[in-house]
């Protein structure tokens, strides 16, 4: 995911979002970390290791996003549709050669409050990711280099600070759904990523 994820921005501040970005940072360290070390010893320049963390991504971040794709009219942000990243890692999967993960979503779409702990968690992995595509682009194998449309999603964007100030406007008595939802998140993928 991304150490950055943590990280203060001035249009966010004050307010209750600040408080629920707080929140949810200190109640999903443990998992953060626990993901984060995870990936610690992947090779990314090499293509069996970055297949294989394309696919665990796929694993958990496909099911994630058709969840949301469920959720009620205005529960999410409004350009959600731009945030997701389902059709760049299926995009990466298949030039690649690698199975694609079978279509999922749970029995009930994500409530309000769930959706914003859910992408709370989506998005920080998108920073993540910055740090990641780096290593990628450093590779010797130009299929690693020639297939990071996942990793790249959302450049020049500034997607990190539009969803802050969204996650901003959310009322504090989101928080305790907020938190179900990152954490859940934080368990699709560790369960995808095997730990």
């Amino acid at each position: 995911m991304t150490k950055e994820m943590g990280r203060d921005d001035a249009a966010v501040r004050e307010g209750a979002g600040h408080d629920l970005r707080g929140h949810l940072r200190r109640a999903t360290a443990d998992a953060h970390r626990r993901l984060d070390a995870g990936w610690e010893n992947h090779d990314f320049g090499d293509l069996k290791d970055y297949g294989g963390f394309l696919s665990a991504m796929a694993v958990a971040l496909v099911p994630l996003e058709a969840d949301l794709d469920r959720a009620a009219e205005g529960v999410l942000p409004p350009d959600w549709p731009a945030r997701r990243r389902t059709d760049a890692i299926l995009a990466d999967l298949a030039a690649l050669g690698r199975p694609l993960p079978p279509a999922s979503a749970s029995p009930q779409p994500p409530a309000q409050a769930e959706a914003a702990g859910l992408l709370y968690v989506l998005e920080g992995s998108r920073l993540g990711g910055q740090l990641l595509l780096r290593r990628a682009l450093a590779s010797s194998d130009a299929r690693v280099r020639d297939n990071t449309r996942f990793l790249r999603h959302g450049e020049g964007q500034r997607l990190w600070p539009s969803f802050a100030a969204w996650l901003a406007a959310r009322p504090p008595a989101e928080a305790g759904g907020a938190v179900v939802g990152a954490l859940r998140a934080f368990s699709v993928f560790e369960a995808a990523q095997g730990i």
